[in-house]
């Protein structure tokens, strides 16, 4: 059985509803096919876009216990989002300062003790960030473990959703907390009787 054709009326806007129809009306050109494999415009969007915007990368829920943790690669960028041991959430570049090894090699779980040590040569850091062990001995003259920490990525939630932004601006840092909710509209209210947070918790907890 062949599916029923559509009707012309099901593409166009009610007479009623015409002002506030803000689809297209006439077609457009897309985007060139060196888009979507292009190496230099994958790089430009990445710069342009991808490391410069607010990103979702998960829900608060998902983070709920301390010393729970997600990882995420944004293009050539490994990140890990963590819940500390006063329950703050906190995200950093996923590598070591020393060698630059991944720190957290999975996808997501607990983290077994309140550092993240690095398998590679066992440098460990506090949840904040700090360098706190160096197991080595032979250290360079003058070597300060305060000018070492993980770098920082700035981190907001906006109505449990967890987004962070990879530019690197110290005013971005220090705004964290306001920068991801000035992206959205204000007025939009609250969500929590929202169908599709319902069907996400019922997933979460299905897993």
């Amino acid at each position: 059985m062949q599916p029923p054709a559509l009707q012309p009326s099901v593409l166009q806007p009610n007479a009623s509803e015409r002002d506030r129809y803000n689809g297209l009306t006439r077609a457009e050109a897309t985007l060139p096919s060196s888009a979507y494999w292009d190496g230099e415009s994958y790089q430009r969007d990445l710069d342009a876009i991808w490391y410069r915007s607010w990103l979702l990368v998960c829900r608060e829920a998902d983070l709920a216990q301390p010393l729970a943790f997600r990882t995420f690669r944004v293009g050539t960028q490994e990140i890990v989002v963590l819940r500390d041991e006063t329950g703050e959430l906190r995200a950093f570049h996923n590598t070591c300062r020393h060698r630059g090894s991944q720190l957290c090699q999975e996808s997501e779980g607990r983290l077994k003790a309140r550092l993240i040590t690095c398998p590679y040569h066992a440098w460990s850091y506090s949840l904040r960030g700090d360098l706190v062990r160096v197991p080595s001995k032979s250290l360079p003259e003058g070597f300060d473990k305060a000018d070492h920490p993980l770098y920082r990525i700035a981190l907001s939630v906006w109505r449990g959703f967890v987004f962070v932004n990879l530019q690197e601006d110290a005013n971005l840092q220090e705004d964290a907390a306001g920068s991801a909710q000035a992206s959205f509209d204000p007025a939009s209210g609250n969500l929590d009787n929202c169908r599709w947070k319902r069907w996400y918790q019922a997933m979460c907890c299905a897993r």
